[in-house]
């Protein structure tokens, strides 16, 4: 649903989501010998579980009842499917660090469509916490050392190419995430995405022994009720929020990333790094409080009339 006042709510949940999502690095190096599609399909499947048995508890099941713009539903299942297998074979091909880079160049696809889908007025004022934000991913993702890597050959292209379609995908995503506010709250929105997708995955559940499968079954599990917690969170409050600013405020998760890379995979971790989390925060503040302010000023001045 749309904010209202002044609330920080959906900001928060955006923040709250990006930042568990950060952890997709760590549940993927702890998985093993299992392929990019057969991970995305068990993270659905118990992420799908996680979302229907909180629905029927709750008394909430008549959420998920379609609405409009069905055929919506069915693009944003398939560009969710398109982002994680592209994403995961990125980290896989080409190491985190490329892959998050490439990742969120979504913000630039999301600047480009948003105006001509969603009607929201390209504003010069968010053109600071962009280059802020893009910036500091640049210094996370340490660009001399993507130079070097040039030189690995078809895995890196492999990468790159990868990288570059989750990008594409993930700000398409969030576009159309925008679209259907009106139509689908933000957990239906995350149920339909989730199953939709794991249609997808289904042919490469059949090609993993059933032994792999119960090997990494209690990582499996976790990283599916893990990341579909943040999904929840990131599209309650990105439904609420202008789709260039969910897209910046998202771009806390390479952040996360960073952080749970060195505390818990025990990478090393470099100035360039801190700098460029420095940079990524001070752009969520910046888009944030710009968002709050004319919240404020619209609400006294509607309040004095």
């Amino acid at each position: 649903m749309p904010v209202q006042g002044n609330s920080f709510k959906p900001y928060s949940e955006v923040i709250t989501g990006s930042i568990i999502y950060g952890t997709i690095g760590v549940f993927l190096d702890r998985v093993q010998d299992m392929s990019v599609g057969s991970v995305l399909f068990c993270r659905l499947f118990f992420g799908l579980c996680m979302i229907f048995f909180y629905l029927l508890l709750s008394g909430s099941l008549r959420q998920l009842m379609p609405g409009r713009n069905k055929k919506y539903l069915l693009l944003l299942g398939f560009l969710n499917a398109v982002t994680g297998i592209c994403y995961f074979s990125a980290i896989r091909y080409s190491g985190i660090s490329i892959a998050v880079l490439l990742l969120y160049t979504a913000p630039v696809y999301v600047n480009l469509l948003a105006p001509s889908i969603l009607g929201e007025k390209s504003s010069s004022k968010s053109l600071l916490p962009l280059l802020l934000s893009v910036a500091g991913v640049i210094l996370i993702t340490r660009p001399g050392e993507v130079l070097v890597s040039l030189s690995t050959g078809s895995d890196f292209m492999k990468g790159l190419f990868f990288g570059l379609l989750s990008g594409l995908s993930f700000g398409t995503t969030i576009v159309t995430i925008r679209y259907l506010r009106h139509d689908y709250t933000g957990i239906s929105q995350t149920f339909w995405l989730t199953g939709i997708s794991l249609l997808f995955m289904l042919p490469s559940a059949f090609l993993t022994p059933a032994s792999v499968f119960l090997r990494n079954f209690n990582t499996l599990f976790l990283f599916g009720l893990t990341i579909t917690f943040a999904a929840i969170l990131y599209l309650k409050g990105i439904s609420g929020i202008r789709a260039q600013t969910g897209s910046i405020l998202a771009l806390l998760e390479p952040v996360s990333g960073i952080f749970f890379d060195t505390a818990i995979l025990k990478s090393p971790l470099y100035i360039s790094t801190f700098l460029g989390c420095v940079l990524i925060l001070t752009a969520a503040y910046l888009v944030s409080r710009k968002e709050t302010e004319a919240r404020n000023l619209s609400t006294d001045l509607q309040s004095a009339f």
